[in-house]
Parts: structure tokens; C-alpha cells; sequence
């Protein structure tokens, strides 16, 4: 499903530079309006926590879900000379699916951890110069961890998924490539983490449980207008 994804957003990503036309005649609040737009990086985050058997201790601390990111992003900017004000809603997921460790336990287990989506709303404070932006941004991010646990030989699988929600800031550079077509190359922190009991199947024992901290994400972003 996650490859579907990305060759979405590399066709849609196509279809919008294809689409680019000569840069218009100097236009009063270019940066003004509604626009849409693709996403892709890499983020950074990391997982905790212990899950074992009476013999067997697998530290989770040295797993993690780094991996590319692709999404896409929603967002109007009110523009006044060169001051900017908007507002912008982005989500995205991981595009590797995250990462197994197979526990050395009797019997053996593999459990996975994964991030089901990524998704802030946020303000945005810039300052235009030309056809260039630099801007902050602020707001509040949402995400859904993923713990798996699985033991092929008792057929045994389950799945536990952690919610959490908390404040998304960062900021960057854009370029208006053509009139109304933009890049952007941005950082952006989301101060998330979640944490559970892990029960349940021939392997977890009492004690047992899943971390997941901070996110960190760099990406660059591409933007088309659909409004004045």
C-alpha cells in the first residue's frame, strides 16, 4: 500500500512540473491564497521499552523508525507586502513500514514497530523577499504508533496501537519556482510520545512494555495555487 503511495505522489509531483508555465509579470501578493501540494523526507524517531520471556530479555531501545516520509500538505497564506500569515494541514507515513526484531526466546517471537501516519495543523509566520519565504510555524501534531507481536509457531499474533497528540513547530526556506508553483525545504519536531504495557501471548511477561519518542523531520514539499 505504502508503494502505491509514493508512486502517487511522483506522478502527482510530475504532473504539477509539467504544468509549470513561464513565470508570470510582477503580481502584488504572489504568495497570497489556497494551495495544495506533495511531501517527501526522512524522519527520525525512536522506540523503547523491554519485551522477554522468563529467559530471554530483548532490550527495544535499540530499534528505531527511521525511514523516508511522503505525504502531502493543505494550506492558505494571507500575504501583506512582505509579511505572511497562514495556515497549513499536512499528513504523512512512513514509506518503508517500519522495522522487525526477532527475539531469541523459547518459543521464538518477532515483533514489529511501525508509525501509521504523521499529521499536524499548524500556523505559519514568513517573510517574503522576492520570489523567496523564509518562515516559522507552529501548531499541534497527531500520530499512531503501531506495536506487532507475533509467534509462528503457536500461530499467535497481536497488534497494539498507541495515539498520541502534542505540539508541532519548525520552519524553513521556499521558492516560487513559476507563478503559483513552489518548493520548499523545511524541519519540522513533533514533541510526541506514547507508552504501554505489552500483554498477552506465550512470550510477553509481566512488565513488559513499548515506548515511542520525539519525531524529527526533514522534507522538501512542493506547492501549487488554486486561488488568488
Amino acid at each position: 500500500m505504502r508503494q502505491i503511495y509514493l508512486a502517487a505522489a511522483s506522478l502527482a509531483a510530475a504532473a504539477v512540473t509539467l504544468a509549470v508555465t513561464p513565470a508570470q509579470a510582477q503580481v502584488t501578493n504572489p504568495w497570497n491564497g489556497l494551495y495544495v501540494g506533495v511531501n517527501g523526507g526522512y524522519a527520525w524517531q525512536d522506540v523503547g521499552g523491554t519485551y522477554d520471556s522468563s529467559a530471554t530479555v530483548t532490550n527495544l531501545t535499540g530499534s528505531d523508525l527511521n525511514g523516508a516520509v511522503v505525504g502531502g500538505q493543505i494550506g492558505y497564506n494571507w500575504q501583506s507586502a512582505q509579511l505572511l500569515l497562514g495556515v497549513e494541514f499536512d499528513a504523512m507515513t512512513l514509506a518503508d513500514g517500519g522495522e522487525n526484531i526477532n527475539v531469541a526466546s523459547t518459543p521464538a517471537a518477532v515483533v514489529g514497530t511501525d508509525m501509521n501516519y504523521l499529521a499536524s495543523v499548524r500556523a505559519r509566520l514568513g517573510w517574503a523577499i522576492n520570489n523567496w519565504l523564509l518562515f516559522g510555524s507552529i501548531g499541534w501534531g497527531f500520530s499512531e504508533f503501531e506495536f506487532t507481536q507475533n509467534v509462528p509457531s503457536t500461530g499467535f499474533s497481536s497488534k497494539l496501537r498507541l495515539d498520541d497528540n502534542g505540539l508541532a513547530y519548525g520552519g524553513g526556506v521556499e521558492v516560487m519556482m513559476s507563478y503559483g508553483v513552489s518548493l520548499r525545504a523545511e524541519y519540522l519536531r513533533y514533541d510526541l510520545g506514547a507508552s504501554s504495557p505489552v500483554s498477552g501471548g506465550p512470550v510477553a511477561d509481566t512488565g513488559d512494555r513499548v515506548a515511542f519518542d520525539n519525531i524529527d523531520v526533514a522534507r522538501a514539499a512542493l506547492s501549487i495555487k488554486l486561488s488568488q
